[in-house]
C-alpha cells in the first residue's frame, strides 16, 4: 500500500508553536501518538472517514475521542443544529429547549430524576462531587488507580502547577479489589463522601477491565451501609453500551450519572443526572458557566439520543466492534504476535504483550495511519453507527499488512 506524507500538516505545526505553546495540547498533539506517521490538522471529515490537510483520507476510529457516535457531519442532528441556530443559540435566559432537553434525558436514563447541563465531562463530574460532599457533609472520593475523570485540579494525572491540597481528600483502590476499598473506607469511616467510578475500567495507558460478577452490587451495599454516594462516570461509555446509561447495561444502581462526549454527536455539551433524594442539595450546590445554557447544543443533542434509541445504535456499533475485535485477534495469533485485546467492543483497547513501553504500539498503530486507519497506540478506540462492514474489511487489510510489519520490524 502507498504510504501516506504529511509534508503540510507538520509545516502547520511549526507556525502553531509560534503563537501556541506546544502547538496543540492535550492528547490531541502528535507526541501524543506517533510523531512523523499521523497528521497534525483535520480538514474536515463525513460518517466514520476524516481527510487530513494533506488530503489524505482515514477510516477513523478515534470518533472526536469518543463524541462522534453517529459520524461526522450526521445531516439529521446538523439539520436540527441549523434550525436552533438560525434562531439563536446563548442568549440571557435558557432557551426553549432547556425544558424539552431535560424532561427527554430524565426520561431517558433509567433510576435519575433530575439534570444539569454543563460544557465538558469535567464540570459534571466535579459537580457531582460537589453534590456528593454537599449531602453527607464528608470530604474523601474514592477512585479507582489510573481513572480517568477529568481534567479540573482535583482529578488530573498531572500535578505540575497544582497545589498539593487539591488531592487530599482523594483515594485510591485497585480496580475490582473489593476487599482493598473495604480497608481504605474503615480507614477513612465517617470522611467517604463518594465513589466514583468508570462503568468498565478504562485506566490511562493500561488494559481495560470488566467489572467482576457481583461487583456493583457490593458497591451499593457498601455504599448503603456507609452512607456513601455512587457517581458513575459515563462520560466516554455513555450510549454506547445501552441507550439508557451504561449503569443499565452492568446492573448497577448509582446515585448520580455523568455524561458528555457521544450525547451530542460532537456539539460540545455535558450532563449531570441524580436521584430525587439529593435534587435539593444539587439545587443549593453553585453550578453555572456562559455556554452551560446554549441551546444549539441542546437541540443537537435532543436528535442524536432520539436517533440513537430509533435506529438501535447501541446493537449495530457492537456488532462491528466484535467483527473488527475478531479479525484482528485472528491476524495477530496467524503472525504468532500475543496481544490483548480488552473492554467492550464498541470502545475497544489492543495492546501488544511485553511492550511495556508502547515501542510496538506506537509503530503498528503508526503505520496503520500511514496507510489509512487511524487508531491510537495508547488509548481506546471508538466505534460508530457510521462504520460500515466495507470500513471494517478495509481496516482489516490494513492490520494485516501492519502486524506483518510489525513482526520483522520486532522479530516478533
Amino acid at each position: 500500500m502507498t504510504e501516506y506524507s504529511f509534508e503540510k500538516s507538520y509545516a502547520m505545526l511549526e507556525v502553531a508553536r509560534q503563537y501556541i505553546p506546544n502547538g496543540i495540547y492535550g492528547p490531541r498533539t502528535p507526541t501524543f501518538m506517533t510523531y512523523g506517521s499521523y497528521p497534525c490538522f483535520i480538514d474536515h471529515g463525513k460518517g466514520s472517514h476524516i481527510w487530513d490537510v494533506d488530503g489524505n483520507e482515514y477510516i477513523d476510529y478515534m470518533c472526536s475521542f469518543g463524541t462522534n457516535i453517529l459520524g461526522i457531519c450526521n445531516e439529521e442532528i446538523d439539520q436540527e443544529a441549523i434550525r436552533q441556530m438560525q434562531k439563536g443559540d446563548c442568549f440571557t435566559l435558557p432557551s426553549s429547549r432547556w425544558n424539552e432537553m431535560a424532561e427527554y434525558m430524565v426520561n431517558l436514563i433509567e433510576g435519575q430524576d433530575w439534570v444539569v447541563f454543563g460544557k465538558n465531562g469535567s464540570d459534571v463530574t466535579s459537580f457531582a462531587t460537589t453534590i456528593a460532599r454537599g449531602y453527607t457533609g464528608k470530604n474523601k472520593v474514592i477512585m479507582a488507580h489510573g481513572a480517568y475523570h477529568g481534567a479540573h485540579f482535583w482529578c488530573t494525572h498531572s500535578d505540575f502547577g497544582i497545589p498539593k491540597e487539591y488531592h487530599d481528600h482523594v483515594l485510591y483502590f485497585n480496580y475490582n479489589d473489593l476487599d482493598e476499598l473495604k480497608t481504605l473506607i474503615d480507614e477513612n469511616r465517617g470522611d467517604v463522601a463518594a465513589i466514583m467510578l468508570t462503568p468498565f475500567h478504562h485506566p490511562a495507558l493500561g488494559d481495560m477491565v470488566m467489572p467482576a460478577q457481583g461487583f456493583y452490587k457490593e458497591i451499593r451495599e457498601i455504599c448503603n451501609r456507609d452512607g456513601i454516594l455512587m457517581i458513575i462516570d459515563d462520560i466516554r461509555c455513555g450510549f454506547r453500551l445501552n441507550p439508557h446509561g451504561s449503569h443499565v447495561y452492568f446492573g448497577a444502581e448509582p446515585d448520580m450519572v455523568c455524561f458528555g462526549k457521544a450525547m451530542a454527536n460532537g456539539y460540545p455539551i455535558a450532563a449531570l443526572t441524580g436521584k430525587e433524594n439529593l435534587k435539593t442539595t444539587a439545587g443549593t450546590a453553585y453550578f453555572t458557566g456562559t455556554h452551560f445554557f446554549s441551546a444549539v447544543p441542546m437541540a443537537a443533542s435532543l436528535a442524536c439520543m432520539k436517533i440513537i434509541v430509533r435506529d438501535g445504535v447501541t446493537d449495530y456499533i457492537n456488532e462491528m466492534g466484535t467483527i473488527l475485535k475478531s479479525g484482528i485477534q485472528q491476524q495477530a495469533a496467524s503472525q504468532g504476535i500475543h496481544i490483548n485485546y480488552t473492554g467492550h467492543p464498541a470502545i475497544p483497547f489492543m495492546r501488544f504483550v511485553g511492550d511495556d513501553d508502547f515501542s510496538v504500539s506506537r509503530y503498528f498503530c503508526g503505520e496503520a495511519a500511514k496507510r489509512g486507519v487511524f487508531l491510537h497506540p495508547h488509548h481506546n478506540w471508538f466505534l460508530s453507527a457510521a462504520h460500515s462492514a466495507d470500513d471494517i474489511q478495509k481496516t482489516l487489510q490494513v492490520t494485516e499488512e501492519c502486524f506483518a510489519l510489525t513482526k520483522k520490524e520486532f522479530k516478533k
